[in-house]
């Protein structure tokens, strides 16, 4: 994810597994509520972290952290619609 343009995208309807795509890949949440929010956390493994952490994300932006995972459960998907978006191809194994 070096360059700032996305090439891959999708949606997060389930997070009760996580959810990886085998490259950095970068979140947008949508409030569900219409609720303004400037931002919240999120848990995820970025790029040169070795273990699971809190991370601040905009709400109604993209993160400009490189996430290689969300755990389970890691943002609430009733509370906000979830897009992921990666500057690489993601690996098909990990849409199985």
């Amino acid at each position: 994810m070096d360059d700032v343009r996305i090439l891959a995208k999708g949606r997060i309807t389930d997070l009760s597994k996580g959810f990886k795509i085998g490259v950095p890949f970068s979140v947008y949440l949508r409030s569900k509520s219409g609720v303004v929010e400037n931002d919240t956390l999120i848990r995820c493994r970025l790029i040169c972290d070795q273990k699971i952490g809190d991370f601040p994300v905009p709400i109604g932006d993209w993160t400009p952290g490189k996430i290689v995972e969300l755990p389970p459960n890691a943002i609430d998907t009733d509370k906000y619609e979830i897009f992921w978006g990666a500057s690489e191809a993601p690996h098909l194994e990990y849409y199985k």
